[in-house]
């Protein structure tokens, strides 16, 4: 993603800023990416991965937003 060759700040600071999504929803992304990996290629059984009805439209907006 930055690793083209313009020139961003973020090459600079090691920061990415993502004003458009509410903290409480990158949270749960954050917290997805976390589960996806725990449970890539395991052998147990996966639980299912919460998601709460009030915040599942603003998930999808972001999940939308950061094309994952």
């Amino acid at each position: 993603m930055l690793s083209g060759p313009g020139s961003y700040s973020e090459n600079e600071t090691n920061e990415v800023n993502f004003r458009e999504i509410p903290s409480h929803v990158l949270q749960k992304v954050c917290q997805y990416f976390a589960y996806k990996v725990r449970y890539t290629n395991s052998a147990t059984e996966i639980p299912e991965f919460v998601i709460a009805p009030e915040v599942a439209l603003e998930l999808l907006m972001a999940a939308n937003f950061l094309d994952c």
